[in-house]
């Protein structure tokens, strides 16, 4: 009896460590198989867009962030888009803080105002500051994408805007 006990809990010890075995496995390729964009079935926010683009790497002079809700973004959004911070649901900006560069990445997600509409505005307000005190910003901010993402409006302006864009959208 004793003998049967015995190999039936080692039986079920070696069942169980196998099963851990291959979940680590399945765990590991399933974490080095995934995509490093953003999928479609994934719950986009402003501050998780901003995240990704901020630890890519692709926008490293982007020093200043303000976040959906705080102070410094409710206070700049009817100076940035237009618009009182009542009318968006979402929302979010990275930009350079010494103002020398025209790089700037703005999420925006309103059920009431026009998101496209407002960040084409904003770029062509970019373009009207830089015009006469950096005109070599002016091409990448010609270049700069608009596009919607998850429910989110996302306009970036840099020089890898396009690699940016595919992070975000895949």
């Amino acid at each position: 009896m004793k003998k049967i006990y015995r190999t039936s809990v080692l039986i079920i010890a070696a069942v169980m460590a196998l099963s851990l075995c291959a979940c680590g496995k399945s765990d590991e390729t399933k974490d080095s198989a995934a995509p490093a964009s953003v999928s479609e079935t994934e719950q986009l926010t402003a501050a998780g867009i901003l995240d990704k683009l901020r630890d890519s790497g692709l926008c490293p002079q982007l020093d200043e962030r303000a976040d959906f809700g705080g102070d410094v973004f409710t206070n700049a959004c009817e100076k940035l888009y237009g618009e009182p911070p009542e009318k968006f649901t979402d929302g979010g900006i990275m930009f350079v803080s010494s103002g020398a560069s025209a790089d700037e990445i703005s999420v925006l997600s309103s059920t009431d105002a026009d998101c496209r509409q407002l960040l084409e505005d904003r770029k062509q307000r970019r373009y009207k500051d830089f015009e006469g005190y950096a005109p070599a910003e002016l091409e990448k901010i010609e270049k700069a994408r608009i596009f919607s993402a998850g429910g989110l409006w996302v306009m970036i302006i840099s020089d890898n805007a396009e690699d940016a864009e595919k992070l975000i959208t895949g």
